[in-house]
């Protein structure tokens, strides 16, 4: 079952994303009230949209939001995951299309995320349509750089 985020699957994502970033590819150690404090803060955005698949456990999450741009409404994708036990097996793909239909009957006309280059993720979101745009490039500088 995919549907709508509602605030009592919180505590559940929190769980998933521990669960899956521990694991890896990302071999990623998240302090529990750490990810609550990230996810929280994403579905507090003005504008917050999320989507969950699963029954009465979730195995998958897409958190976003929205901001006006001058040509329409655009979604931020900020965090996605789905349980890694349950990954290769169309989840993140039926996902992603509940939500991408969602957005396009709110009227959204584009949808931008950031993933790391050369990975999984990378390849899946090439095979559902993403493209890396030629416009936009992310840039980044460490706060010890600044020479405080």
């Amino acid at each position: 079952m995919t549907r709508v985020f509602q605030q009592t699957d919180l505590d559940p994502c929190v769980d998933l994303f521990i669960a899956t970033f521990v694991r890896p590819p990302w071999s990623e150690i998240w302090d529990r009230s750490v990810v609550r404090a990230r996810l929280d803060q994403i579905i507090r955005t003005p504008l917050f949209y999320g989507v969950v698949v699963g029954g009465d456990v979730i195995t998958g999450f897409a958190l976003g939001f929205s901001e006006p741009w001058h040509e329409g409404t655009h979604f931020y994708l900020k965090e996605m995951c789905i349980d890694p036990d349950h990954q290769r097996q169309g989840l993140g793909t039926r996902l992603m299309d509940f939500l991408l239909t969602e957005l396009t009957a709110r009227d959204t006309r584009r949808v931008y995320l950031l993933t790391a280059r050369g990975d999984m993720s990378e390849a899946f979101y090439s095979k559902i349509g993403f493209y890396t745009s030629p416009k936009m490039i992310l840039m980044a500088r460490r706060i010890e750089d600044c020479g405080a």
